[in-house]
């Protein structure tokens, strides 16, 4: 493609392609703050800890339940042996055998009241200990939230500073954009969409700036003589000379 240009406008379409680099990498940065990974890191974990308060409340909600019902039977069979007591002390029943029942039955539901209280006291020991996990777990979070909340502050300050240079740079670079020749412009833009981003390089010594290469002794002068448009032959950007 054959644009015709000077060689003032290829100096500011290099500046403008600094601007542009620039740019790019704000962006890139905004997409990527460390702060913000940092702070998903930190989130993930809160994540992590809050369903794992809401697991030991849902058990210690579940002991709770089996515990009272536990201390409902416990009660049930405590005012059942009283009644049985009352009757064997009570002087109403006479006959030895069925004497002998009541005082059966108030074993059985004594040995009974007996297995409950143990039960009784292994859900007291397991509640306690899913207390000590809950408190331990919500005293973790508790930390971990001011955490969090310092990791907001600095990911929203780095995001106001890579915003406020990304503003600047825009700014910046619609003050040279009007400098550069129409056609010229248009050939760059077509070229940064296929260069990665890099559509103009300097010519450094004998090496291209856009990729790295050495180029010919030949070549080099051949750039260097021109005041055209020239492209470097392996990466094929524009090539612009700035120590002419």
């Amino acid at each position: 493609m054959m644009v015709e240009t000077s060689r003032q406008s290829l100096l500011e379409l290099l500046e403008l392609q600094k601007i542009d680099s620039t740019i790019d990498r704000l962006i890139t940065r905004l997409h990527n703050l460390p702060e913000q990974s940092e702070l998903d890191v930190l989130l993930e974990r809160q994540r992590n800890l809050e369903a794992s308060v809401g697991e030991r409340e849902a058990a210690l909600d579940e002991v709770a339940g089996r515990q009272r019902k536990l201390d409902t039977e416990i009660d049930n069979i405590g005012r059942k042996i009283a009644g049985e007591e009352a009757r064997l002390n009570s002087g109403d029943v006479g006959n030895p055998r069925e004497l002998a029942s009541i005082g059966a039955e108030i074993e059985s539901l004594k040995r009974r009241r007996s297995r409950f209280e143990d039960e009784d006291l292994e859900v007291m020991e397991e509640s306690e200990n899913l207390e000590k996990e809950l408190y331990g777990l919500k005293s973790e979070l508790e930390s971990l939230q001011k955490d969090v909340y310092a990791a907001i502050g600095r990911r929203d300050a780095a995001w106001g500073q890579v915003s406020e240079d990304l503003r600047r740079a825009r700014e910046g670079k619609s003050e040279w954009v009007p400098r550069i020749e129409p056609g010229l412009l248009a050939y760059y833009d077509e070229l940064r969409k296929s260069k990665g981003g890099v559509g103009a390089a300097g010519l450094q010594g004998s090496m291209c700036l856009g990729c790295h290469m050495q180029l010919p002794a030949q070549e080099v002068a051949r750039v260097r003589a021109s005041d055209g448009l020239v492209r470097c032959d392996e990466c094929g950007r524009i090539l612009v000379v700035t120590d002419k």
